[in-house]
């Protein structure tokens, strides 16, 4: 009966060090893509994530910024924070180079480009989104910002499904919102951050830095 009961407490201890159950001090807890169902995650080309939060956000002040489009697309930002409960928050600063993610508007078309770099590990260093504003209302900036976000928070892909915020496209004065399937695609990113555990991620300091770049269309 004693064996028994030790190895009883060894199975349970397995179970909760390994996966999302939990996290040993000073390790990462690991997300699988049937952890947090549904989402799309088999179908991205990548997953990526930031190390931690606030991240930092600019709006670069030339000819195509006003402050009513930035407040628009923060009304798309703030989509994520929402709908995470705060776990998911930026902050802006004053000046581009204090900034990890760097925003601004193209007057030019009505669709959305994501552009970031990242580690071979996963962990994203720097991101820039560009939001169309060609004839664009409220409603499709921040539509464009949200989704532009969802990118630049790591969901390297797109949704097969058009109810998702994440779609490739976009029809113009319908509001996207973010459905079940684009948040348990994006907290699948942040395993610790939406399960017990540390949320920290190390990072190997011989990581070599990659560029992506996602186009989005309407």
């Amino acid at each position: 009966m004693r064996r028994r009961w030790w190895y009883g407490l060894l199975s349970l201890l397995a179970l909760i060090l390994s996966g999302c159950g939990g996290v040993q001090s000073g390790q990462q807890a690991v997300c699988t893509a049937e952890t947090f169902t549904p989402n799309y995650v088999p179908r991205l080309e990548r997953l990526l994530h930031w190390s931690g939060f606030p991240v930092s956000v600019y709006f670069v002040r030339d000819a195509n910024y006003t402050e009513l489009r930035q407040s628009f697309a923060l009304q798309g930002f703030d989509q994520w924070v929402e709908r995470s409960e705060m776990k998911i928050r930026y902050r802006l600063v004053d000046s581009q180079e204090r900034a990890q993610i760097v925003v601004h508007f193209d007057p030019t078309t009505r669709d959305g480009l994501t552009e970031y770099t990242f580690r071979t590990n996963g962990q994203l260093v720097s991101a820039t989104i560009s939001i169309g504003v060609k004839g664009n209302s409220a409603v499709d900036i921040r539509s464009v910002a949200a989704h532009e976000f969802g990118h630049a928070l790591g969901i390297g892909g797109h949704s097969d499904n058009p109810e998702d915020m994440m779609y490739p496209t976009f029809i113009s004065g319908i509001p996207l919102q973010i459905t079940e399937r684009d948040f348990n695609t994006l907290k699948t990113a942040y395993c610790n951050l939406f399960m017990e555990g540390d949320a920290s991620r190390a990072i190997p300091p011989d990581e070599t830095l990659l560029h992506f770049t996602i186009r989005c269309g309407e």
